[in-house]
C-alpha cells in the first residue's frame, strides 16, 4: 500500500462537494474535520469503477449541516443528515455519499426541477433532510446543498468544473470490510497519546518513511495544538498494533 499522503504545513479548507453516487457501496470524505468523535484510524483502500485504488486512513460518522429549503436565505435555519461508517480518503476527488444512505433515508432525484435536482427524506419521519443543487449550477451530478462547513472551518473551492464529465464511484471490498470487523473485535482501535513516542515507535515510523509530525498532518490535525499531537501519537500506536497483530480473515 502507498505511503501516508503528503500534506502541506497549513491544511487546505475542506472540500465542499458531497456527491450522491447510487453505484457506490460506501461513503467517503476527503477531510478529517468532517468527522466526529468516533473517528477510528484504519489503513485500507477503496477502488473506482476503473479499478484504480485510493487509500483509506480512517473511518467515522459525519454529520452534514444542510439547507432546509432549496432557496434558503435564513442562515440560522438548517437541517442535517447523518452518514455512518464514512471512510477517510484524502486523495479522493470529492466527498461521496454512497448507497448505504438508503438504510436511513430515501433519495428522490428530479433533474428537471428549477430549484433543486431532488431531495433526501428521513425515513423515520418522512421529512426532507437535504436538497440537491440544480443541475444548472454545475456538472451533471447530484450535489448536496450544504448549509454550513464543519465547525471552525470555511469551505474550500469545489474541485468540480461546471462543464466537466465525471464518474464518481467508490467500492470497498468485502475482504477489507472483514479486516476492519476483525480488528474491531480484537480491541486494537484505541491507544493513549499522552506519553511521548518511544525510540522504537519513532523507528517504526522512520522505516515507513513517516514521522510524528507527518502523521499529525496526514490526519488533518494541527501540530501546534497539544491535544492534536497527543491524538497523532495515539494514531501511531493504533497503526503499529494493527501492523503487528492484524488477524487473518
Amino acid at each position: 500500500m502507498a505511503s501516508m499522503p503528503v500534506r502541506p504545513d497549513r491544511l487546505p479548507p475542506p472540500c465542499p462537494s458531497w456527491i450522491y453516487s447510487n453505484n457506490s457501496d460506501t461513503h467517503t470524505a476527503k477531510d478529517r474535520c468532517w468527522f466526529g468523535t468516533d473517528y477510528i484510524p484504519f489503513r485500507s483502500y477503496v477502488t473506482d469503477i476503473a479499478g484504480g485504488m485510493v487509500e483509506v486512513i480512517g473511518m467515522g460518522t459525519v454529520n452534514l449541516t444542510t439547507m432546509s429549503l432549496p432557496t434558503q436565505t435564513d442562515l440560522d435555519s438548517h437541517s442535517s443528515i447523518c452518514l455512518k461508517n464514512v471512510l477517510h480518503t484524502p486523495a479522493m476527488l470529492c466527498n461521496i455519499i454512497g448507497r448505504p444512505i438508503e438504510d436511513d433515508y430515501t433519495i428522490i432525484c428530479d433533474s428537471s426541477a428549477p430549484d433543486s435536482s431532488g431531495f433526501i427524506l428521513k425515513n423515520t419521519n418522512g421529512r426532507i433532510a437535504a436538497y440537491f443543487k440544480p443541475m444548472g449550477e454545475g456538472p451533471m451530478l447530484y450535489q448536496v446543498q450544504l448549509g454550513a462547513p464543519p465547525l471552525g472551518h470555511e469551505f474550500g473551492i469545489s474541485p468540480l468544473c461546471s462543464n466537466g464529465r465525471y464518474m464518481i464511484h467508490a467500492f470497498w471490498s468485502q475482504h477489507e470490510r472483514q479486516r476492519f470487523e476483525a480488528l474491531m473485535a480484537s480491541g486494537l482501535m484505541r491507544a493513549s497519546g499522552v506519553e511521548p513516542l518511544t525510540w522504537a515507535e519513532n523507528r517504526w515510523l522512520t522505516k515507513r518513511f513517516m514521522s510524528e509530525w507527518g502523521i499529525v498532518l496526514a490526519y488533518g490535525l494541527d501540530y501546534n495544538v497539544k491535544e492534536h499531537r497527543e491524538e497523532g501519537r495515539a494514531i501511531t500506536r493504533i497503526l503499529m498494533s494493527h501492523a503487528k497483530n492484524e488477524p487473518n480473515v
